[in-house]
């Protein structure tokens, strides 16, 4: 006798983006939690959340002072990919969002934020000008 798998049930992804943004895998902290968000851990489970169809919105949690800003272009791309299905993609901050952890932050239809909430950035992209050789 085979059993027909029950319809899986509407659900809501909440991925977090706490600490500092990091290349790599998340690692867990000394007392517990995670010590960084590394971006192949934040990207997998956001493209997951995009490849469960029973998954009808995306929240991003950051609370997160920024970082590396290849690895937050890395989540920042995962969120564009996750756009494209046509479901919601939120963000709630936390204490703060500031430089990478407001970037991953702006492709999100609505943001939500505490007045106490420190976010902002003076840009993840810099370079400098070579005049010589």
């Amino acid at each position: 006798m085979t059993r027909e798998k029950p319809p899986d049930k509407p659900a809501i992804a909440v991925v977090f983006v706490e600490g500092p943004i990091t290349t790599g895998k998340t690692e867990s902290g000394l007392f517990g939690g995670s010590s960084n968000s590394g971006s192949t851990t934040v990207r997998r489970a956001i493209a997951k959340a995009a490849a469960d169809d029973a998954v009808k919105a995306l929240i991003l949690r950051v609370d997160s002072p920024g970082g590396s800003a290849i690895a937050s272009d890395i989540i920042c791309e995962a969120t564009k990919r996750f756009k494209k299905s046509g479901r919601p993609f939120v963000v709630s901050m936390g204490n703060v969002a500031g430089s990478g952890g407001y970037y991953v932050a702006t492709q999100a239809e609505t943001i939500f934020a505490d007045p106490a909430t420190i976010t902002g950035s003076i840009g993840v992209v810099g370079g400098k000008l070579v005049t010589k050789g």
